[in-house]
């Protein structure tokens, strides 16, 4: 519904920020319903569409919509925008009073470029990638939109096509193709030299060829722990945890990891030694995914802290590096398809914040400026409650 904002409300950090007077949007949703044949055709297409007005608010949804949102209630959707039918994290965001197109993070996001550019250019077709706030997933979209007249009345149509199995199939294709072949072919080529080399450096080959298969293995497992968790499928098993135990363990699982060569991986002093029931295995794999990435950051010689202690109602994680994300990096980490590694490859940002809030029932968040360096949190509750979770 649209309502009148305050001053506080009308602050953006990119597209206009105002909505339309009430009664203006429910003339303007009458005249979409009431134009001839419109609704009912836009009703039988398969794709996602709605009507937006200049103000980027919804004043026709689709059936398959609606389907989509679980109501039969057109008039619920009408005078939201598309991020925030969507359940977009960004759009729905306390920091974000403004509602979708309006967030810092919203610069990158392929739905509000179309809608802005079929505005002055006519039509554009753009791909998004939108996390959901309810679900701590990712949807991949396509989006089409193009300007049409009613009247007087100008608005854009906006059509989505949910092309999220198609996105994730190409990216494991290239992950498989990419890193783990490379890997694959990294082992086979030490088993051959390993043939070739004298007794005194078969041990050390040995090592590194039991290294690479290790790492072979967890990739492979990495890809099918976020495709179960993204079908709803893994299960927690709560058990306690001593949290600088924990943190020491991941140090010791890192004392010989490639990315932690020559980087110095510390503990922070002062860390409280609190107690935590979660599923232990699904915590590793976000706070090892976070030390994982800031090592990866950090040059030669730098250092990378972590830490944890009681904080912000729970249990707080951190991983710091010294170094600042560039601003186009940042507004787009926890995005499926976006990494600094390159094209489709990385998930590992994605991940942690699926795990981590989805499954874990907490909270996955980073600051990151040229004073303070690079920080990543993750604050989870004392307690998983239920055993299972989804």
């Amino acid at each position: 519904m649209a309502v009148a904002m305050s001053s506080e409300k009308r602050k953006t950090h990119y597209a206009p920020p105002e909505r339309a007077p009430e009664e203006n949007l429910r003339r303007q949703e009458r005249l979409v319903w009431e134009a001839p044949l419109l609704a009912v055709t836009l009703d039988n297409l398969q794709e996602i569409v709605m009507v937006l007005n200049p103000e980027r608010q919804i004043v026709f949804a689709n059936r398959r919509f609606r389907e989509f949102a679980g109501t039969d209630d057109s008039s619920r959707l009408c005078g939201l925008r598309p991020g925030e039918a969507l359940g977009c994290v960004y759009a729905l965001a306390k920091e974000t009073p403004a509602g979708c197109g309006t967030s810092k993070f919203c610069r990158t996001c392929g739905a509000v470029n179309a809608i802005l550019n079929s505005q002055s250019d006519g039509m554009d077709i753009q791909e998004c990638s939108i996390i959901r706030r309810d679900h701590a997933d990712a949807l991949n979209l396509r989006v089409r939109t193009s300007r049409v007249l009613l009247g007087d009345d100008i608005f854009t149509l906006f059509a989505v096509e949910n092309i999220s199995h198609e996105k994730r199939r190409e990216e494991l294709e290239r992950i498989f193709f990419h890193d783990i072949l490379n890997t694959a072919g990294a082992v086979r080529g030490l088993a051959d030299i390993l043939e070739l080399a004298p007794p005194e450096k078969q041990s050390e080959f040995r090592h590194r060829i039991s290294l690479g298969a290790t790492r072979l293995v967890d990739e492979i497992n990495s890809h099918r722990l976020i495709a179960a968790a993204e079908r709803d499928e893994l299960s927690c098993v709560p058990v306690t945890v001593a949290a600088i135990d924990f943190l020491r363990e991941v140090l010791f699982l890192f004392e010989e990891h490639p990315s932690a060569r020559e980087r110095k991986l510390v503990l922070a002093e002062g860390g409280e030694d609190c107690m935590l029931e979660t599923d232990r295995g699904l915590l590793s794999r976000v706070i090892v995914n976070m030390v994982r990435n800031a090592l990866e950051a950090t040059p030669v010689g730098g250092t990378v802290t972590v830490g944890c202690g009681r904080k912000d109602g729970g249990i707080r994680f951190s991983v710091h590096n010294a170094g600042a994300m560039p601003k186009d990096i940042a507004l787009q980490v926890f995005r499926r398809s976006f990494s600094t590694k390159g094209k489709g490859r990385g998930l590992g940002t994605y991940s942690m914040r699926l795990i981590g809030e989805r499954y874990l029932k907490g909270r996955i968040f980073f600051t990151s400026d040229e004073t303070e360096g690079t920080a990543f949190f993750a604050v989870f509750p004392t307690r998983l409650n239920g055993g299972i979770t989804h």
